[in-house]
């Protein structure tokens, strides 16, 4: 039985895994790749590629600690997590199982798609679904945010104060109607587009035109960039069911990364801590390898207030 498995590529996981290799952890490390999202970028016509910071520089380091390490390495997707005597099971998707003590969920989250002709082709291609990754590349840009709820009005809120302006794509009322909507809605360079939708998503080379259909009518729309922010969907199936998921379905944890069962922890965009950037998943990832070090120790993972 390992001491521990990390389940997912990203930020979050590579730092566990590499936090584990340090303390010298009987670790399994299980996950098709290496980088999770960071591996793609969004290729713009007036950005060139030394200008783009993306996180695989930042995480490099942590990959290349983990590249040799073979014995450690389980190159497939986790499709299940359950509890044994002593720990758990992970299942991958070819049906082979290792047990293990603890357990390290960091297995992402991904952005609520479109669905509409274009799409496909011109994703990352000028149309992403990150702006806080991405924003600081729209100076004195026209923008396009897809969207009505909270992760929407919050890239509207950022672009806003560096593009030259931005039109809010909004199908329902969703949080727009809320104190912080009007507030951030009210920006002189925001437009919202109410009751349309993105029916298509057009561009030769890069995206920079989205159809949209407004009371029956469509109309195409030119813009420099597209930011698709609906609801994120978190990778959570395989501990449905063994550890409390919020509404939406990240994993619940505590400030120590733990989770609703004991020697599950969690880390990064699959939780409800909001992990959403590279330097966040890293600390998230690695705080969650030293609560599970600290747990396979049996040392006490609560913090013993001070005396007056």
């Amino acid at each position: 039985m390992h001491e521990l498995i990390v389940i997912g590529g990203g930020p979050a996981g590579l730092a566990a895994a590499a936090f584990a290799v340090r303390k010298r952890m009987d670790a399994l490390f299980i996950s098709p790749g290496l980088g999770g999202r960071t591996r793609r970028k969004l290729l713009l016509p007036w950005v060139d590629d030394y200008q783009v910071i993306i996180g695989e520089e930042t995480i490099q380091r942590f990959r290349s600690q983990l590249d040799y390490l073979e014995f450690m390495r389980v190159r497939n997707h986790a499709t299940k997590v359950q509890p044994i005597d002593d720990g758990y099971r992970v299942t991958i998707a070819d049906g082979h199982t290792y047990d293990t003590r603890t357990v390290i969920v960091a297995t992402g989250s991904r952005g609520e798609r479109l669905n509409v002709p274009g799409e496909d082709e011109l994703e990352m291609r000028g149309l992403c679904y990150s702006a806080m990754t991405y924003g600081p590349l729209m100076v004195d840009r026209r923008v396009v945010v897809v969207g009505s709820e909270l992760l929407a009005l919050r890239a509207v809120a950022e672009l806003s104060r560096i593009a030259r302006h931005v039109t809010l794509v909004a199908e329902d009322e969703g949080d727009l109607d809320t104190e912080a909507g009007r507030r951030i809605l009210s920006a002189p360079n925001v437009e919202v587009r109410r009751g349309c939708r993105v029916v298509a998503v057009k561009g030769r080379s890069y995206a920079d035109t989205v159809v949209l259909e407004c009371d029956g009518q469509q109309e195409a729309l030119s813009t420099d960039s597209i930011f698709v922010e609906k609801q994120l969907i978190p990778n959570t199936d395989l501990v449905a069911g063994l550890v409390e998921l919020d509404p939406c379905g990240f994993i619940k944890v505590d400030s120590r990364n733990r989770t609703s069962r004991p020697g599950i922890f969690a880390a990064g965009d699959c939780t409800d801590a909001s992990a959403f950037q590279v330097l966040m998943g890293l600390g998230d990832g690695e705080k969650a390898a030293l609560s599970a070090y600290d747990y396979v120790l049996g040392l006490p993972l609560e913090v013993k207030p001070c005396e007056e």
